[in-house]
């Protein structure tokens, strides 16, 4: 494309396409970018028609700008004139909606049109006060990701790691848990990481989260394993039975585009495409790199493997229109095959006449097959006009497309068939499809762009399943083969989600899930289970085990954006403590959701949140955005305290009682640290800092307050 296209929408946003397919949309202050593929601003352009008249009544609604078009002058459209703006510009509007509304609504366009880069969030320096190995310890993060752990008492080093930890940090905690110390961060992308303080171990967490999430799924020495990836960050390799982290592969943070695993030579292999084209090859069974793929240009869409005996061959292929096959025993180029004029978004290996052949579905429209041994061109059809899937089953070849259409076409011939053929989902993008057995069945496995999932059978095209949205639109799906447990469904998501589903039965299984934005909570409870709780900025409480991530829950609570999260123990129970954009604290019971009291009265949003214990009754302690901290009764909800400060920001708050006197301490943004007494609401000293506040220990030895440069006793 040449020149610029800007959609302007009033109230909805500003949309512009720049010439290197880029975009940028922007509503009453927000901001996100992204990239489109050719073809849908063809498409947008090609309907437009003639240059219009200029505009001679005052527009009243929508406005298209087409600027730098080479042989056509500067058009514009408005809607209210006389020159409206077309139809084929609704896709600019969906495109809008996209990128700025909710991650996990239905998108009406698949991620190989128009895919948003993921929402930057301000990573910052966190910390927390806590034990580790038994100690009085504090954690401290920094905003390139590094983090330490270091005693309070004499501050000896604890453990730590480098910025090469692939944090984004915005929310940090220590807790306890089956004997073993916890620290968990949470960061910018919506991911959870939890390691043991002592040792150093990763235990559990989800990997980072919104934009493209690529899956691959096999069976590894008898263990189902979901491999997963996103826009950034390394490979996370998960159990697709129980969610249990089984380690990760290196990328150069550069996350994956593509996925796909399959097995050869005794070998299990994973093959991953990043963003620059390149495509690694590991032993999924060590986690040793056989192969790194260099060649194409642009990002890689597409992977297939084939394997005849002990000989595995790795069809690529993407925005560069040409499609490579790799000899993945040498690492070696076998054939580069051009034909496609669009992106390729599909590949799949089949048998024609005993030979193989590469199947290959793209933007373009077509279907084309080849000789894999020769490299040469057999046949090629139009089948529709944006293709978003492709399977191969039998000698039927089965694509999908952006209406949620599914077509089946005879390899040899390249006619359609009907009979037996599944309807798929008319009226939402297909996003991906997927073949593989169950019970010696063949079966098609097909996800779309509002989020649900489903499995018919072959070739009568009876459906078996119907899975409902859970974690955002589809993005790609794999099958594994006949496990321990059964063949397996695993699923990715545009949010970061990775779902699996029992394929006999439609269950799901608990794999770990990400905050579709910004951690803005970490929490864990005490008592017989411990539990890790997480807020974000998608509305969403997550709520995992804390020594395994087992039996993770969810709930949304329709109230917004959460600000700050606190946990505590009342009653025996798991209690909550979350605050919002909508000035009010909440609190839930941590395992079933349940809402209890809600407390008001805050002027402005609470930044940090905190439990304590005064008078035999516990209470919620919030520090605000506007300076002020409010204390509430937990039982009831009534206020107890307001306190007011110097007006900036608070980020750490905590309360003890000592001797049957009540304090309260508070620091914020300007590095002043204010000592109250509760029960007269009177300050009984102020302090400044060298620093931000960001945790404060009060106890029998005095106060001790974490900044970014360590911990200060006063």
């Amino acid at each position: 494309m040449s020149g610029s296209v800007r959609l302007d929408d009033g109230a909805r946003g500003e949309l512009l396409i720049t010439a290197d397919g880029g975009f940028r949309a922007t509503r009453d202050g927000r901001e996100r970018t992204g990239r489109i593929d050719p073809a849908l601003i063809r498409r947008v352009l090609g309907g437009l028609g003639p240059a219009p008249a200029p505009a001679d009544t005052p527009a009243t609604g929508r406005r298209l700008t087409v600027q730098g078009q080479p042989g056509q002058p500067d058009r514009q459209w408005a809607d209210g004139t006389g020159a409206p703006v077309p139809p084929s510009a609704a896709a600019l509007g969906t495109l809008l909606e996209l990128a700025l509304g909710d991650p996990a609504a239905a998108a009406a366009l698949p991620a190989a049109l128009a895919l948003a880069d993921p929402a930057v969030g301000a990573a910052r320096t966190a910390a927390v006060v806590g034990t580790v190995g038994g100690r009085p310890a504090y954690a401290l993060v920094e905003p390139d990701g590094a983090f330490g752990l270091t005693a309070l008492d004499d501050a000896a080093p604890l453990g730590g790691s480098g910025a090469d930890a692939g944090l984004a940090p915005t929310a940090v905690a220590l807790g306890e848990a089956a004997g073993r110390s916890l620290f968990a961060v949470g960061g910018t992308d919506g991911a959870v990481q939890v390691w043991d303080a002592t040792s150093g171990e990763v235990l559990h967490g989800t990997t980072g989260g919104e934009g493209a999430q690529a899956v691959a799924a096999l069976v590894c020495r008898d263990i189902p394993v979901a491999f997963s990836a996103g826009q950034s960050g390394d490979l996370r390799a998960v159990r697709a039975d129980d969610g249990r982290v089984l380690g990760t592969l290196p990328t150069g943070g550069h996350g994956a585009t593509a996925l796909r695993a399959a097995r050869c030579g005794g070998l299990d292999l994973l093959a991953a495409a990043a963003p620059d084209g390149t495509v690694r090859v590991w032993d999924a069974g060590t986690g040793e790199l056989m192969h790194l793929l260099v060649g194409h240009r642009g990002e890689v869409l597409a992977l297939a493997v084939l394997t005849v005996d002990n000989q595995a061959v790795l069809a690529s292929a993407g925005q560069d229109r040409r499609v490579r096959l790799w000899d993945l025993a040498t690492g070696q180029s076998v054939a580069e095959l051009d034909g496609h004029t669009g992106t390729v978004t599909g590949l799949a290996f089949t048998t024609l006449d005993d030979r193989p052949v590469l199947a290959s579905a793209a933007l373009d429209g077509t279907l084309r097959t080849w000789d894999v041994y020769d490299g040469r061109p057999l046949t090629g059809w139009p089948a529709g006009e944006w293709l978003t899937g492709l399977a191969a089953v039998g000698d039927l070849l089965y694509t999908g497309d952006e209406t949620g259409r599914i077509t089946a076409w005879e390899t040899a011939t390249g006619r359609p068939r009907t009979e037996g053929v599944p309807a798929g989902r008319p009226g939402t993008p297909l996003t991906a499809l997927a073949a593989g057995e169950s019970d010696g069945t063949p079966v098609l496995a097909a996800g779309f762009g509002d989020g649900a999932l489903a499995v018919w059978e072959l070739p009568t095209g009876r459906q078996l399943l119907d899975l409902p949205a859970e974690g955002g639109p589809v993005h790609t799906l794999d099958l594994t083969s006949a496990g321990p447990g059964g063949p397996l469904l695993v699923s990715g998501t545009s949010t970061g989600a990775v779902r699996s589903h029992r394929l006999a039965d439609g269950g799901a299984l608990p794999l770990p899930v990400p905050h579709a934005g910004a951690v803005t909570g970490l929490a864990f409870t005490t008592g017989e289970q411990p539990l890790l709780v997480s807020a974000g900025r998608d509305g969403v409480i997550a709520v995992r085990g804390a020594a395994d991530g087992a039996d993770s829950r969810r709930f949304r609570t329709g109230q917004g954006p959460f600000t700050a999260l606190a946990a505590t123990s009342a009653g025996g129970q798991p209690v909550l403590a979350t605050a919002g954009e909508d000035l009010a604290v909440r609190l839930w019971h941590a395992g079933s959701g349940a809402a209890g009291p809600v407390c008001t009265g805050l002027s402005g949003p609470a930044e940090v949140l905190a439990f304590a214990e005064i008078g035999g009754r516990p209470v919620v302690i919030a520090g605000a955005a506007d300076g002020t901290v409010l204390v509430w009764d937990v039982q009831s909800g009534g206020r107890t305290a307001e306190l007011t400060g110097g007006g900036a920001a608070v980020r750490a708050v905590v309360g003890r009682e000592f001797d049957g006197e009540a304090l309260l301490a508070a620091g914020d943004a300007d590095g002043t640290l204010r000592l109250w007494h509760l029960g007269s609401a009177t300050l009984l000293n102020e302090a400044a800092l060298d620093g931000t506040p960001l945790a404060i220990e009060l106890d029998a030895a005095g106060l001790r307050i974490v900044t970014p440069a360590g911990a200060v006793t006063l």
